[in-house]
């Protein structure tokens, strides 16, 4: 009796310890060209607060090519990046410069400027700069 009872004990633990595992991603399996992540969250806001109100912002990040490329709702951009461990910092970016009323573009790069650490979760995606969610993101489903 007392081993039956060790060896229900041991099952229990193995399986809480196993369900406690938190689901990892290698992001170079997420972080490829053909796919999208969306923008759904802006400094704590959704969309409409924070005046994306034309399109949804979103960017493509090919963790091969060290690249990042988007549209911040406005305007198409690119530009290097370095991923190392769960940060990305970003280089130089070029962006085209249509005029748009009311798109808080300028916030959008500002956010993307120098180092962010990042997350997945699933399918999202969270910048995070001094401990707080900046941008949170969406992987658009594959369309078929």
């Amino acid at each position: 009796m007392k081993y039956l009872f060790l060896l229900a004990l041991s099952l229990l633990t193995f399986t809480s310890c196993k369900t406690m595992q938190k689901n990892t991603v290698n992001s170079s399996d997420l972080f490829i060209e053909s796919n999208q992540w969306e923008l759904s969250s802006f400094k704590g806001m959704t969309m409409q607060e924070a005046g994306f109100t034309q399109d949804v912002p979103h960017i493509t990040i090919n963790q091969e090519k060290s690249r990042i490329g988007g549209y911040t709702g406005c305007n198409s951009f690119g530009g290097d990046i370095t991923i190392k461990d769960n940060t990305i910092e970003f280089g130089l970016f070029m962006a085209t410069k249509r005029y748009c009323d009311g798109v808080p573009e300028a916030g959008f790069f500002e956010l993307m400027n120098k180092k962010v650490t990042y997350s997945i979760d699933g399918n999202k995606l969270t910048f995070i700069k001094d401990g707080e969610d900046i941008m949170e993101f969406q992987l658009k489903p594959k369309e078929q």
